[in-house]
Parts: C-alpha cells; sequence; structure tokens
C-alpha cells in the first residue's frame, strides 16, 4: 500500500510539474502589418506530441473612409480551431499542423476598385519551427495555406454598390506565421 501511494503521490508531482509549460497564448505579427488586423490564439497541450489551438482575427478598419478613388480595406471577422504534431514534444523545434476556419470579409480598394464580400468555409495545413526564446517566451514560425469555398458578391467599388458579380467559388490562400506566444 506505501508503494501504491509513493507512486500516486511521484506521479501528481510529475504531472504538476509537466503543467506548468501545456498552455500558451500568442499573437501573429504578421496579421498586425496586414493593415492592422487583431489577433490571437490560444493553444493547449494534451499529449507530449499534441496540441490543440484555437483563435481568431479581427480587422474592422477602413482607410480614406468615403472617398470613391482611394477608399481601401481588408476587413474581416475570422476564427479557427485545429491541431499540431510536434516531433520532439510541444512548444519546442518543428511541428506541423490543420485547421478549420471561417472567415466574414469585406476587401477592396488594395490594388484595384473592386471590392469583395462574403462568408468563407475552409481548412489548413501548416509547417513550421517554434524557437524558444526563454522558459515562457517562445517565437513561432510557420507557412501554410488554407482553401475552402466562399459564397460572394463583387462590387465596382468601395462605395458606388453596384454589383459585379455574385456567387460561390473555390479559393486558396497562402498564409504566413511569425508569432510570439506566452507559455505557462
Amino acid at each position: 500500500m506505501k508503494k501504491l501511494i509513493l507512486a500516486a503521490t511521484l506521479m501528481a508531482a510529475l504531472n504538476l510539474g509537466a503543467g506548468a509549460q501545456r498552455l500558451s497564448v500568442g499573437t501573429n505579427c504578421v496579421d498586425w502589418l496586414t493593415l492592422g488586423t487583431m489577433n490571437a490564439e490560444a493553444s493547449v497541450s494534451v499529449a507530449r506530441k499534441v496540441t490543440i489551438h484555437a483563435g481568431g482575427e479581427l480587422n474592422p478598419w477602413t482607410f480614406n473612409a468615403g472617398n470613391q478613388e482611394t477608399q481601401a480595406q481588408l476587413r474581416q471577422a475570422s476564427c479557427w480551431a485545429g491541431a499540431r504534431w510536434w516531433p520532439w514534444h510541444v512548444y519546442s523545434g518543428w511541428w506541423i499542423g490543420g485547421d478549420g476556419r471561417y472567415s466574414a470579409y469585406n476587401s477592396g480598394g488594395i490594388t484595384g476598385r473592386e471590392t469583395e464580400e462574403g462568408d468563407a468555409f475552409g481548412g489548413g495545413i501548416y509547417g513550421g519551427y517554434a524557437v524558444m526564446l526563454s522558459d515562457n517566451w517562445n517565437l513561432d514560425l510557420g507557412l501554410g495555406a488554407w482553401g475552402g469555398y466562399t459564397r460572394y458578391t463583387r462590387y465596382a467599388c468601395p462605395l458606388c454598390g453596384v454589383t459585379v458579380d455574385q456567387g460561390g467559388k473555390t479559393f486558396i490562400l497562402p498564409d504566413a506565421r511569425l508569432a510570439l506566444q506566452l507559455i505557462f
């Protein structure tokens, strides 16, 4: 009985110690550089080599609002949830992962006058590397793509409201990650 109690106590102590680095919160600097897209992601370790994560991003900004010739926006509200596999152990070194995504968007006036708004559903595949900056901070680098299906309406300009096209289409978009993470 003493051995069983000792073993249970040791397992509990190891589990508490291992729990010190089981959670993370972070933000992707690349998204912030994309016209100020605010974003956050949280993840939790569910095994030595597996984490699950969920996050979102929001860009409510319209630049030069009301000016027919120069108004531009990359507005969106997006959310995602997925998993990562780490060959070494969580929050350290290489990782691969995937997620499911949803995005409501309105973008236009950046490379041309046409504006598109819609709802996009899909999934992504990613790979990357987490650089341990300290015991509690990581720099997470990653590349990937997400694709799926969008229902959209395209307008001649950001303000005029003249519909050019509408319907549904498939898409694939590249995605880059340079995230600063706080590890708990």
